[in-house]
């Protein structure tokens, strides 16, 4: 390196000033555009590698999505089949406080049904009882009646032939 520089030197050196002055501007040129270019360079690949962890980002942030999507229907569902055991819970309990009901009315019901016979055989007996007692009466009544009719008779005839 150091013997380029020294050729450089004496280049330099044996330049008129206008020649160096056009050789420093011309590698001035060379030089900005070498700079320039390593920036379009730079930009071009920081555009692309932009444009790549961007698309990654993306697929990235749509798996975070999708994972956070599934953990949500994981806890809906959970809370789901927690909320259905809970009612089906308090459906059994109901049901078998309805099906104690149930049972507990037919019980019920055929207690009354046996008094209702009950009660309806006494009053029954009851009503025959009532029904041979003015029988009797009636009968009693009739004879007595009868009876009546014939002393009458008799006393009418035997007081028509005198």
């Amino acid at each position: 390196m150091g013997g380029k520089k020294k050729s450089l030197a004496n280049r330099l050196a044996r330049m008129s000033d206008e020649e160096r002055a056009r050789y420093l501007q011309h590698k001035a040129d060379i030089e900005e555009e070498a700079r320039r270019r390593k920036e379009q360079l730079i930009a071009i690949f920081m555009k692309h590698k932009i444009k790549r962890e961007d698309g990654f980002s993306r697929l990235n942030l749509a798996k975070i999505n999708q994972h956070w999507h599934q953990i949500l229907r994981l806890n809906k569902c959970k809370e789901m089949r927690e909320d259905v055991e809970h009612m089906k819970q308090f459906m059994d309990r109901t049901l078998e406080y309805k099906n104690r009901t149930i049972a507990r009315l037919l019980e019920e019901l055929e207690l009354a049904e046996e008094q209702y016979c009950h009660n309806f055989q006494a009053h029954v007996t009851h009503i025959d009882q009532i029904i041979g007692s003015h029988e009797k009466y009636m009968s009693l009544m009739e004879e007595e009646f009868q009876k009546d009719l014939d002393e009458l008779l008799a006393a009418s005839m035997s007081t028509s032939r005198r």
